[in-house]
């Protein structure tokens, strides 16, 4: 039955459909070659008719839910650069110092510098955080305020 949701229960609804679709995928892998003195635990071809009705059903979720977002795609392409580039200042190396290390009987001592400083990383993650939460928000805003139809249980 067709229902008009929020975008945000659309998503939900596409994670459910395809954790149900990875499911009946992975029975079907399973099951569908094995030993003839071995009852399979389901009926593979029924499981397999199963996946192809829920990934059709995913896609046009999925289409539903691209077609809408079509407003804010540019806040959505925003918020992963947001994100890509927290990601990368955390793991950031920004060790400083003199070092030691024993390779092979053999002490070498190494003096470290970074040009990014920690300081500097830990305030540019905190800035970036805020932008990402405020992003974040408004799409959470128009998940909740905006409509699809979509195909529901």
């Amino acid at each position: 039955m067709k229902k008009n949701v929020s975008i945000a229960r659309a998503l939900k609804e596409k994670n459910r459909i395809a954790g149900r679709l990875r499911q009946a995928l992975e029975e079907v892998g399973k099951e569908n070659s094995q030993d003839v003195r071995i009852p399979r635990g389901v009926d593979v071809l029924e499981m397999y008719e199963q996946a192809k009705q829920l990934r059709a059903r995913l896609l046009a979720t999925k289409r539903a839910i691209a077609e809408a977002n079509h407003a804010i795609v540019g806040k959505i392409l925003e918020l992963d650069e947001v994100k890509a580039q927290i990601a990368f200042l955390n793991g950031l190396n920004v060790k400083e110092g003199r070092f030691v290390t024993t390779r092979y009987s053999e002490t070498i001592e190494t003096e470290v510098t970074a040009v990014i400083q920690k300081a500097q990383v830990l305030k540019e993650v905190e800035v970036l955080q805020k932008q990402a939460d405020a992003l974040q928000d408004e799409l959470d805003n128009f998940n909740a305020t905006t409509f699809v139809e979509i195909e529901v249980d």
